[in-house]
């Protein structure tokens, strides 16, 4: 975690998770924090090793605040034609307000990083993985979310034939 807080630029207070991995054949060391604002976001970058000691920053993504700050799942799949994983990113927001009470899911999908790039692009398959509440409301009616988890992400991703 030192090694995040110091290419990321992080005060010595913050509390990155961290989570490494091979992706299309490169280290990647992917981190999300929460911010410390009256209104909390979880930022989502990845560190890519491109040589012995240097890193790049790649920007994913950012948790939003909607009704709290959200966990964060990452899984890796393909999600368009070529032969390159994809990134799956999984947001959970915890929701209890005086009606509902739940989680709601949401996946990014984003394409594998391209030279030069800062930022990863959005897939347009994202839409497909809109956010559903997993909930219940105070009237007794319920919702399920289909895809809570990588492996349901993985499962509708081969469904549409990637």
């Amino acid at each position: 975690m030192a090694f995040a807080k110091r290419v990321v630029g992080f005060s010595n207070e913050a509390d990155p998770h961290t989570t490494a991995v091979s992706w299309n054949g490169l280290q990647t060391l992917f981190v999300d924090y929460e911010t410390t604002d009256e209104y909390p976001e979880r930022p989502l970058v990845a560190l890519q090793q491109q040589s012995e000691n240097g890193y790049r920053t790649i920007q994913i993504t950012v948790g939003e605040q909607e009704g709290g700050t959200p966990d964060i799942a990452l899984g890796l799949a393909n999600a368009d034609h070529d032969p390159a994983k994809e990134l799956i990113v999984i947001l959970a927001w915890p929701q209890k307000h005086y009606d509902v009470e739940g989680t709601l899911y949401e996946a990014r999908i984003f394409d594998s990083p391209k030279p030069g790039r800062k930022a990863l692009a959005q897939l347009k398959v994202s839409q497909k993985f809109d956010a559903t509440c997993d909930c219940s409301w105070r009237d007794g009616t319920t919702e399920r979310s289909r895809f809570k988890t990588i492996a349901a992400v993985k499962a509708e991703l081969k469904r549409l034939g990637y």
